[in-house]
């Protein structure tokens, strides 16, 4: 029994520290979290639904699934906001990773609504290549592939930060990469890519969750890990390529 419970510590961490790896399942008992393929489905076959982003405005409008509408869960009135809507619909919910539209999902369910969620989220959608809307208002920002392929081959030894602004665990391991940084100065390069910002790479590698690290020598990707690293981790992986 001992061993058993050892050996289930480290993948309970690695769940708690990473944005877009919880598995929210057993908060419903109806079926009502569904994969990015079953919630596409959804969307075009429910004749009567309402597709519902809860993330905050600046996310929607860096993007989202077309046809949705914005209702940001953090927001005050969120509770007066989603009582306004048609019971008469099927509302479809997600957000970027899936906890906040886990909380939302509940809301909605005790409220009385018929409520399907995106399980993983936004970061689920794209890595299953299903196609997002930019706002055309929204100026374009972030990295294109062809741009993190040259800052990645700029010098011998990169790395890259995959991480976005509303993650816990990627503001908590800032701090670690900007030592590492301070410490090594010019033997390392650091590329942070805002994957909310930066879709075209973030549909290329598939990133389903954050934080995730690379490490590239000589333009050759040698590391790839996701979630959260200690500062020990951190400079234990990158050491290792000098």
């Amino acid at each position: 029994m001992k061993n058993i419970y050892l050996t289930t510590i480290p993948a309970l961490l690695l769940m708690l520290f990473s944005c877009g790896a919880q598995n929210t399942e057993s908060i419903s008992n109806d079926g009502g979290k569904i994969d990015a393929k079953a919630f596409d489905s959804k969307i075009k076959t429910e004749e009567n639904h309402i597709l519902l982003d809860v993330r905050t405005p600046e996310e929607f409008a860096s993007n989202h699934i077309k046809g949705a509408i914005n209702i940001n869960i953090n927001s005050s009135d969120f509770g007066d906001k989603i009582r306004l809507l048609d019971k008469s619909n099927t509302v479809l919910v997600y957000c970027k990773s899936g906890g906040r539209s886990a909380t939302a999902f509940n809301s909605l369910q005790t409220s009385g609504y018929t409520v399907y969620e995106l399980r993983g989220g936004l970061l689920k959608w794209q890595a299953a290549g299903l196609p997002v809307e930019v706002s055309s208002t929204k100026p374009k920002s972030g990295f294109t592939l062809e741009s993190y392929n040259n800052a990645v081959s700029e010098n011998s030894l990169t790395l890259v930060d995959f991480y976005a602004t509303w993650c816990g665990p990627c503001k908590m391991m800032a701090p670690h990469i900007e030592s590492l940084k301070a410490k090594y100065g010019d033997k390392i390069s650091i590329v942070k890519v805002d994957t909310d910002k930066s879709m075209e790479v973030s549909r290329h590698f598939k990133i389903s969750a954050i934080p995730l690290i690379k490490i590239y020598k000589n333009g050759k990707e040698v590391y790839n890990k996701m979630g959260y690293h200690t500062q020990e981790e951190l400079e234990a992986a990158f050491f290792s390529y000098l």
